[in-house]
């Protein structure tokens, strides 16, 4: 792999880490009812406890890993498809720690 490949892989495992630290410092994780999904259209859909939250960076986690593995399954086969897996890496562990910040401010 490119050294991009590396680099998009550090950003993503970086920024899976400070989601990590984020909800382990921050959210109110002993509140026996934690606001934990919200929907423009609905608003508040799924209230449940605070280490529920937990769920948020164990889910970019699973996708970092799936992703890593998915591209390595492309590679010969597509290279675009390979570096869509990589570089949509970073892109979606931002928008996880947009969204705990979102639950971070309706919690608070």
């Amino acid at each position: 792999m490119q050294t991009k490949g590396y680099k998009l892989i550090a950003l993503s495992v970086l920024a899976n880490i400070i989601l990590w630290i984020l909800v382990f410092l921050t959210f109110p994780k002993h509140d026996p009812s934690a606001i934990l999904h919200y929907t423009a259209g609905v608003g508040v859909d799924f209230v449940g406890s605070g280490w529920q939250i937990f769920i948020l960076p164990s889910i970019g986690l699973a996708i970092l890993i799936l992703n890593a593995l998915l591209a390595q399954l492309v590679k010969s086969a597509s290279i675009a498809a390979y570096w869509i897996f990589w570089a949509s890496l970073p892109i979606i562990e931002v928008l996880l720690i947009g969204t705990y910040i979102i639950l971070l401010r309706l919690n608070s």
